[in-house]
């Protein structure tokens, strides 16, 4: 049965009433970018593997309270007086613990490998605290851990010492991965958003997101976000003028979402595609390095 949302994707016609309306709702859409207010793994159990990247930024899980302290709580990784204050969510201030994050997102990779098209990848971010835990989860999902990309913000944060200047972008793919640049490497320097610009707390840039698109989207092509948070993404896919399909649980994150994408402006016409330098890309390759 062809769901909506592979209908919408795709563009073949509907045969049935979609399974995604019990699980969420489309909150915004146009030519480009569709838009769902809901749980990521409910709504992607409706989809097919009709996704050419999936590019998504979960919470890091990373920095709010001890280990000890998290796996210590009465409700999967809650401390106890957050529990009792029930207004608790999972993720606000790292609330949930090493292991509750390493089950989601093995879950949600799963869903990912499913929904993704042979020979193409998914861009995970993460902090390096996380890192090591994460990755071996992520890759039992059974994908292939194919490479770790450093996104080099350019300054660093607040704080003494060694201050963290950077965060990881963990590169897991189907297959042998089809590239469409020759001038890619892992090392991105793009600057942080600035805070005045900030419309989410772990916002990343455009620029940085559209630095993957080009390298690994082939034209037309069709890239998930699972987790939205302020529609970096969708923006970045749909001013390259490729397509988008981004989830949020958020509805105020969605509410942003949809404003941003509603002032989008594309920089492809007519379905041709052109690098930022004005040259037009390099042909599908099939990567043959880890």
């Amino acid at each position: 049965m062809t769901t909506e949302l592979e209908t919408r994707v795709t563009g073949d016609p509907p045969v049935g009433i979609s399974d995604l309306l019990a699980a969420g709702r489309i909150y915004y859409e146009d030519a480009f970018a569709t838009i769902y207010h809901g749980d990521c793994l409910e709504i992607m159990r409706g989809m097919a593997n009709s996704f050419d990247a999936i590019i998504t930024d979960p919470p890091y899980c990373s920095g709010g309270y001890l280990e000890a302290q998290k796996t210590g709580a009465k409700a999967q990784g809650l401390r106890g007086a957050t529990v009792a204050a029930d207004d608790f969510t999972w993720f606000v201030n790292d609330n949930m613990s090493t292991q509750g994050l390493m089950w989601l997102l093995r879950n949600l990779v799963g869903e990912c490998r499913r929904v993704l098209k042979p020979n193409r990848s998914m861009f995970i971010f993460t902090d390096w605290r996380m890192m090591a835990a994460l990755t071996p989860a992520m890759e039992s999902a059974g994908v292939r851990y194919r490479n770790t990309l450093i996104w080099d913000k350019g300054n660093a944060g607040l704080g003494v010492g060694f201050k963290p200047a950077y965060e990881v972008i963990l590169e897991f793919s189907k297959g042998q991965t089809e590239y469409y640049r020759k001038d890619g490497q892992n090392l991105l320097r793009v600057p942080r958003v600035h805070a005045s610009e900030k419309e989410h707390g772990a916002q990343k840039p455009v620029k940085l997101l559209q630095q993957i698109m080009q390298q690994v989207m082939p034209p037309n092509g069709c890239v998930l976000d699972p987790f939205s948070g302020s529609g970096s993404t969708p923006l970045a896919a749909k001013e390259l003028g490729f397509r988008a399909v981004g989830i949020e649980c958020e509805e105020s994150h969605c509410e942003t979402i949809a404003r941003r994408l509603a002032q989008g402006v594309l920089w492809r016409q007519n379905d041709q595609l052109t690098r930022d330098d004005g040259q037009k890309p390099h042909a599908a390759t099939k990567g043959a390095t880890k």
